[in-house]
């Protein structure tokens, strides 16, 4: 067999962890695949996996010959694709890595249109909130909202302005007085975020012109994601911060109501991550179009200033 195939038959044995599935994968016979990765562990004299009747574990050399193939088969697919004019069309599998609250968003209401437009993409969506290894874990591309240091090896393209809202449900406000001031938060049930990684409660970001203030939030419940914390406050259970993106739907039809909008502070933008060192091939470049088509480029804020204004106008006329 010839060393290509036997990588890639390595590759995809370690990425499924299954002789059996990577053969089914690959088109071929069990034994065919078995016999590969044994060629290539007698060329190079190392042992890249350990087998037992019921685990499949990598080797720490077997590790390190799996992110070599990963390299080589990403840079030739990437030399096929310039040779192919796809940057004229994209074609090919695809990665991609957005947060969880995608789901609820309006990514995968748009989604048809862009799997319409490009018929020869594969589209493989790894919806997770933590930070994903791109290179490592085959990522094309990440949407994420997260400052990007200068000295990155990422390109980041920027789609769009993202704010911390605090909000609550109407039933919510209507037990008790609206916080009219940050102070007035100590008055009520607040949903505390706790950060998966350090367990602790994050603090509420407030800012206003040049002044910044922040507020360790107090409450009965503490939620380790931000979709959780505006679900918990969509059903009643308390104030929560969240970004805007997060619950502009619940905002537009009154489900959520803002409350210290004023007192809004900016997060981390949205934006669309791929390697620095990586060819900008056709299929990602038309992702990030699709995502900065569907999402506003100053977010959603001048929408929810304006709601709630009229909103607070409207409570004016009524006392």
């Amino acid at each position: 067999m010839d060393q290509l195939f036997c990588m890639r038959a390595f590759k995809r044995v370690v990425e499924l962890r299954s002789f059996a599935k990577a053969a089914e994968d690959l088109d071929v016979a069990r034994p065919t695949v078995t016999n590969a990765v044994a060629q290539l562990e007698r060329k190079l004299g190392v042992r890249l996996l350990q087998r037992t009747t019921r685990r499949l574990n990598v080797t720490d050399d077997g590790q390190a010959y799996y992110e070599g193939c990963v390299r080589i088969f990403r840079e030739l697919s990437e030399t096929e694709d310039q040779l192919s004019n796809s940057r004229r069309s994209p074609r090919g599998r695809m990665r991609v890595s957005t947060p969880n609250s995608f789901v609820h968003l309006r990514f995968m209401e748009a989604l048809p249109q862009f799997l319409a437009r490009y018929p020869e993409v594969e589209l493989d969506v790894v919806m997770t909130n933590r930070a994903v290894d791109l290179v490592e874990e085959g990522i094309d591309c990440a949407v994420r909202a997260v400052e990007i240091p200068g000295d990155s090896a990422l390109v980041a393209r920027h789609i769009a302005d993202v704010r911390w809202i605090t909000c609550a449900s109407p039933a919510y406000l209507s037990r008790g007085k609206r916080p009219l001031a940050i102070a007035d938060l100590e008055q009520h049930e607040c949903v505390r975020f706790i950060s998966p990684s350090t367990g602790r409660t994050v603090d509420w970001r407030f800012e206003q012109g040049d002044q910044r203030a922040s507020f360790t939030p107090k409450g009965r419940l503490g939620v380790t994601s931000v979709e959780a914390a505006g679900a918990a406050a969509l059903h009643g259970i308390g104030i929560a911060q969240v970004p805007e993106s997060l619950v502009f739907p619940h905002l537009r039809s009154g489900a959520l109501e803002p409350v210290l909008l004023e007192w809004a502070a900016p997060a981390p933008a949205l934006k669309v991550v791929y390697p620095s060192n990586r060819y900008l091939s056709a299929k990602v470049r038309a992702f990030a179009d699709f995502i900065a088509e569907i999402f506003p480029r100053e977010g959603w804020w001048p929408e929810i200033a304006v709601m709630g204004g009229r909103r607070r106008a409207g409570r004016a006329r009524t006392r």
